[in-house]
């Protein structure tokens, strides 16, 4: 039996022994100039060894023959990553389970670490190296064959793409196999994002008058501050993740506004700011706070709370952030106590945005509150007007010019 067979491809062969010895298929590619035979293998697709031999071909063309050396200072992707670990350009740390980490620092600041995934791929589909642009296409199908988001992909290609362009500046790789696929148009097309449905639909789901006030009344049975905070959210529309931060401090009660501190945004606008935005404390908020204080016996004296001798009592809310994890436990009792079909904390921020945009409030007071950009807000919220609104254009317009 013949090691090599030939393939439906010219000059390219497949491993019969591989094949027969039950391990993953290998293929090679040879092209020939002036009578003289060049090889080259370690292939694991048909369609790599194709694309290789035509690069290949022309390479001779172009050089008449005169082949760079093929071996280069490293031979696999990790050993890549150790080079450039120990030039400074990637960080390597352990995790929590004590799993090795590296991160990359982009130019924006933002520090991504999915070598994982990157390197979980290489083992998986036996490769050494991102070897050329169909290997980063094989990658992102992947990625989507396990339900990965686009977005996910997309930061992957990013760190690829930034990591192979270090290695190529300390000479330790040749080419960037994501350049390599990008400029190439049927491949690029392979990359481009594809619409996904949102994982969780939940968070965009809408809360009804009748579905928030639901939640009012049994929040007001309960005695659990942690319920009330979760529960003035629903009025309030801010990202959980921010609200669970926010100290009794925070609220100006007499002035019905809400000071966030700018170290607690996650818009990186308001962080750097360094000054407190304003959000508005609705009525139904304000009632929740006043019926908890009267529960316990308190009632309200502007921003302090004062028992019933008239001595000032320390607040009886919480002194310290709600985790996300107790957030969610307490969001989902509220909800299955109310009678409401689960919706993700988030659904209140999204139900507030948009109840504000269709009551005509200026987009920029909405960014403000929510803690976003006006660009934000009409990138993700604002949606296209109805024929109705469009009918009552010249109302408005002849209302004006009448003034």
């Amino acid at each position: 039996m013949n090691k090599w067979e030939k393939t439906k491809y010219e000059g390219v062969y497949v491993d019969l022994r591989a094949a027969r010895k039950g391990s993953p298929a290998k293929f090679s590619c040879v092209s020939q100039w002036r009578g003289k035979q060049y090889w080259r293998s370690g292939f694991t697709s048909l369609t790599q060894a194709r694309n290789a031999r035509v690069r290949l071909k022309s390479e001779l063309m172009e050089t008449d023959g005169k082949l760079e050396s093929r071996r280069l200072p490293v031979s696999t992707f990790g050993k890549m990553i150790d080079e450039l670990v120990k030039h400074g350009d990637v960080r390597k740390a352990a995790s929590q389970t004590g799993r090795v980490r590296y991160s990359v620092l982009y130019s924006n600041h933002s520090d991504y670490s999915l070598f994982g995934m990157c390197i979980d791929y290489l083992a998986k589909h036996n490769r050494k190296h991102f070897s050329d642009a169909v290997s980063v296409v094989d990658f992102a199908k992947w990625m989507r064959s396990t339900r990965k988001s686009e977005r996910t992909i997309e930061m992957c290609l990013r760190l690829l793409h930034v990591v192979y362009g270090m290695a190529m500046s300390r000479g330790l790789y040749k080419f960037n196999p994501v350049i390599d696929a990008r400029s190439n148009e049927v491949l690029a097309k392979q990359l481009r994002k594809i619409p996904q449905e949102r994982k969780n639909p939940a968070m965009r789901k809408f809360l009804t008058p009748a579905e928030r006030q639901k939640i009012c009344e049994v929040v007001k049975t309960w005695r659990d501050p942690r319920a009330v905070w979760v529960g003035m959210n629903v009025w309030l529309g801010l990202r959980p993740s921010v609200f669970n931060k926010i100290r009794w401090d925070d609220l100006d009660m007499s002035a019905g506004l809400l000071w966030v501190r700018p170290e607690v945004h996650k818009s990186p606008t308001h962080r750097k700011s360094g000054e407190a935005s304003p959000s508005f404390i609705p009525a139904e908020a304000k009632g929740l706070i006043e019926h908890y204080a009267n529960r316990l016996g308190f009632h309200m004296n502007g921003q302090d709370f004062i028992d019933q001798v008239g001595n000032a009592v320390e607040s009886p809310f919480l002194s310290e952030p709600l985790s996300r994890s107790t957030m969610r436990r307490t969001w989902r009792a509220v909800l299955k106590k109310a009678g409401v079909e689960y919706a993700a904390p988030y659904a209140a921020r999204v139900t507030m945005i948009n109840e504000m945009l269709d009551a005509g409030v200026n987009v920029k007071d909405v960014a403000t509150h929510s803690g976003n950009t006006p660009a934000t807000i009409y990138k993700y919220y604002v949606k296209p007007s109805t024929a109705r609104d469009i009918q009552n254009i010249p109302a408005k317009l002849h209302a004006l010019r009448a003034a």
